[in-house]
């Protein structure tokens, strides 16, 4: 299995790409909304839930963690950001039943289902601008940047403990003019538990944002791919530990670093706390508190809420809430 895994992390994280990755790249990729993030729960980790997302969001984190959705499940996620931007997030998953089998063993070594399929949109609103000319004259008229992404994802057991995953995405963006493309994420993720414990494990690798450029007039932009190692530890059940190493194409590498806490309150309610640092932000690029994310979330059975908030220096605080539910 280890080799099995090793093989799917060659194969998703190829020389050429990753060669590339870096500083000299900086400010050389088009659709950067696509590094923000989705959702509250990842947000209050610092998005490093590339190994422990488990539901419709993993459409657009990891498609691997589809594989263990047993629920229908929709999630709807809402992030004021610096100054007058916004974003929004829309996901639906769905299980797909498949064909049990007669064979005791096969049975054992297969999934008892096909994996899921999910849905997703992210819109990113930039805020009114004024137009300026190149002499840097107000022109008097405004424009409002605005993008979109569209996903569709699946993720199912191929082997014990070994979960793939894919997203198909068309992107588009608009400043004045609009461009678009398509794209596509790559997910697989192993699952154990540490040797002689209970403790569950889960490493996992993701290529995000595979695909073509945003072409305006003569000019395009490459989408910000980027290759994304994470690990999740569980060392109780109510607590949830994880870290990835984030590699953009046009930074250079970071780490970023969550940890959640879930409790059950009374029959069919529970709170969660999180936390997390995000190493994406430096002290070189602003001044200001940042690094740092929080965010809780409570659960009525099958509903939950979830917010976090996100410092950014400078340039002022993001907030995201989202809402979800499991049917």
């Amino acid at each position: 299995m280890r080799k099995l895994f090793l093989a799917v992390l060659l194969v998703l994280a190829p020389a050429g790409p990753a060669a590339a990755f870096g500083s000299d790249e900086a400010g050389g990729s088009g659709a950067t909304f696509l590094k923000l993030g989705a959702d509250a729960r990842a947000a209050g980790m610092a998005n490093a839930v590339s190994a422990s997302a488990e539901d419709a969001t993993s459409v657009f984190w990891n498609p691997a963690g589809l594989a263990l959705l047993r629920y229908r499940h929709v999630a709807v996620s809402h992030a004021a950001g610096y100054q007058s931007s916004f974003r929004e997030f829309l996901a639906f998953a769905h299980p797909l039943e498949g064909p049990r089998s007669k064979n005791p063993r096969e049975r054992e070594l297969q999934p008892d289902q096909l994996g899921a399929v999910a849905v997703g949109v992210l819109y990113h609103n930039s805020g009114r601008l004024n137009e300026i000319d190149n002499t840097g004259t107000t022109t008097g008229r405004s424009f409002t940047p605005q993008d979109l992404a569209a996903m569709i994802g699946w993720g199912a057991t191929i082997a014990r403990g070994f979960d793939v995953g894919v997203t198909a995405k068309y992107v588009a963006t608009q400043i004045q003019d609009t461009a678009a493309t398509g794209a596509a994420d790559l997910g697989a993720r192993w699952r154990t538990q540490l040797y002689a414990t209970e403790v569950d494990y889960a490493l996992a690798v993701v290529v995000r944002n595979v695909g073509g450029k945003l072409k305006f007039h003569d000019s395009s932009d490459p989408l910000p791919m980027t290759i994304v190692v994470g690990q999740a530890v569980r060392p109780w059940k109510s607590m949830t530990l994880t870290a990835d190493l984030i590699a953009p194409r046009d930074r250079p590498v970071y780490p970023s670093a969550g940890v959640e806490w879930r409790s059950p309150m009374s029959s069919g309610m529970s709170t969660s706390l999180r936390a997390g640092y995000d190493g994406r932000l430096k002290s070189s690029d602003f001044s200001g508190f940042k690094n740092v994310t929080v965010g809780g979330g409570i659960g009525f059975s099958r509903l939950s809420f979830d917010y976090a908030w996100a410092p950014g220096g400078e340039l002022g605080d993001s907030q995201r809430l989202s809402l979800s539910y499991r049917f």
